[in-house]
């Protein structure tokens, strides 16, 4: 590619406006897969809607995910730190997304 922009040809000019839109398209998208993302310090309070919602009593939650009630009460609470693999098991059995990032 031309150091000098002024005598880049248009297919140079076309292919550098093509990377710049498919890098602000990724942006876009990535923008809007997070849109319903919350902090960790809420992971509590969705668990606990998402469990509701769906008709779910803390017991049920724990035999379909494995986890104790103990825990589960804790992580509802937000009054635990939680091992990653445990939240594995509650969010997925309450078919949630967990974005670490």
């Amino acid at each position: 590619m031309p150091e000098d922009k002024r005598f880049m040809s248009i297919d140079e000019h076309l292919k550098i406006i093509q990377e710049k839109y498919n890098h602000l398209a990724g942006r876009l998208h990535q923008s809007e897969t997070l849109k319903d993302a919350v902090s960790i310090e809420k992971t509590g309070e969705v668990v606990r809607a998402a469990r509701k919602s769906q008709g779910l009593t803390r017991k049920a939650l724990c035999q379909l995910s494995g986890v104790s009630y103990s825990t589960l009460n804790k992580v509802e609470t937000g009054s635990v730190s939680i091992r990653l693999d445990i939240m594995m098991k509650i969010v997925k059995t309450l078919g949630l997304n967990l974005w670490i990032g």
